[in-house]
């Protein structure tokens, strides 16, 4: 003959002051999850409204952003890979964007690689109030060997001699209104995004010492 085990669990009766309250907490539960849900929504939606999609900050360096239709350039806040969202942080202010499993994703590796704050290049699409992003481009790392970084007591010894003296190139990479703002003596400004277009402005002698400086790291 087959025996089993039984389990059994004791629930009390409760009184209708306890079911009250338990039902009075289940609300406020449903009340907040249903806020949230509505601030995600009208944020979404504003920014399907918008005009403006991409942080003053982004544009400094990337100028042809502005005739590039459906982007937006920011920082990545944080993914939700359950929900299929991520949010960016756009002139101060958060907006939701969904993505999908072809969703293409440029140096990083897949949507979990994202780390924020890293700035980011979303390529997307409206549909209906939803922002569904089609290509998410990540600013990249760039590594400098030991060997080939200045410290800081070089670079004041370089800057005292000069450009000419001291046979080197300073080149300020953030962009140009920062270089205006104020730069180190001596540099030449050739935004990192303009390295290509602006290479005339390097030395013809590819032996030759060429310093970058920029922000720093973020």
């Amino acid at each position: 003959m087959r025996s089993y085990n039984y389990l059994y669990f004791y629930i009390p009766n409760i009184n209708k002051e306890e079911k009250t309250l338990m039902n009075f907490k289940c609300f406020i539960i449903f009340l907040t999850a249903a806020c949230l849900w509505l601030v995600t929504s009208l944020c979404a939606s504003e920014a399907v409204a918008g005009e403006e999609l991409v942080s003053k900050r982004c544009l400094a360096c990337h100028t042809d952003y502005k005739n590039m239709p459906d982007i937006a350039a920011g920082e990545f806040d944080s993914l939700s890979n359950k929900a299929k969202t991520f949010q960016a942080t756009l002139e101060g202010r958060k907006y939701l964007f969904k993505f999908r499993d072809d969703t293409e994703v440029v140096n990083a590796k897949g949507m979990k690689g994202l780390k924020a704050p890293v700035p980011i290049r979303v390529h997307f699409s409206r549909v209906g109030s939803d922002l569904v992003a089609s290509k998410v481009v990540a600013k990249p790392v760039i590594k400098v060997p030991d060997e080939q970084l200045v410290s800081i007591e070089e670079m004041e010894s370089l800057v005292a001699l000069g450009p000419e003296k001291g046979n080197f190139t300073l080149v300020d990479s953030r962009p140009e209104v920062k270089y205006n703002e104020g730069h180190i003596p001596g540099a030449i400004s050739i935004p990192f995004p303009k390295m290509s277009e602006l290479s005339g402005r390097l030395p013809k002698d590819k032996n030759s010492r060429i310093i970058f400086y920029c922000e720093g790291f973020r």
